[in-house]
């Protein structure tokens, strides 16, 4: 598996006050999307000036990249932990499941959804650093559920596809009101993409 797992940039609980400044940009960001949060939004959230502010992050984009590689740190932390237990390949992709489903909100938004789909910024230099961080994260998660597969451009695209699978059934099960169990929900979608995996491998060998 890729050593980028392994470390995180940072973590958001041990930076003080310009961690709790991008829990509330996170906050911000993921109800109001990114046109629709102003620096006025995120400082009212904690009741802290500008300036303050300003002294951590000289633009909106600047901190709307902070808050996204501080995400994708928070997956990777998770996922590590993953990596350090004891299983078989299907428990590594329910647990991944979990990870991702449990990121997935009860309300109309989720900054899982706001990471991955993510549109334009309009800065060109933040938009290329967001998308290089994220596909590096799915790089690595493509690692993690396939350890030692030669298959890099398969494996990748299977990464987006449980990442967008799991995105949708967790918003679903929420606006249906968990009309079953987390873990049956976790099962089905592991479930889904083990079987989609093994056909697609017996395939290949064909």
């Amino acid at each position: 598996m890729s050593t980028s797992f392994a470390t995180s940039r940072f973590r958001t609980g041990h930076r003080g006050q310009r961690g709790r400044l991008l829990m509330a940009a996170r906050k911000a960001f993921t109800v109001h999307g990114y046109h629709g949060t102003t620096m006025d939004t995120v400082t009212a959230v904690l009741d802290v000036t500008k300036p303050v502010l300003y002294r951590h992050f000289s633009t909106k984009s600047e901190l709307y990249l902070a808050v996204i590689l501080d995400y994708l740190d928070e997956l990777t932390d998770r996922l590590r932990i993953i990596d350090g237990a004891a299983g078989s390949d299907f428990d590594r992709v329910r647990r991944t499941v979990g990870v991702l489903f449990d990121l997935v909100g009860s309300g109309p938004h989720s900054t899982l959804e706001l990471v991955f789909g993510a549109g334009a910024v309009g800065d060109t230099a933040v938009e290329a650093r967001i998308a290089t961080a994220t596909t590096e994260f799915v790089a690595n998660l493509a690692d993690h559920l396939h350890p030692g597969d030669s298959g890099q451009h398969r494996t990748r695209l299977l990464a987006y596809g449980l990442i967008g699978a799991t995105v949708a059934a967790a918003g679903e099960w929420h606006r249906m009101r968990r009309p079953i169990p987390r873990q049956s929900a976790l099962d089905a979608i592991a479930g889904w993409y083990c079987a989609g995996v093994r056909e697609t491998m017996s395939g290949n060998a064909a």
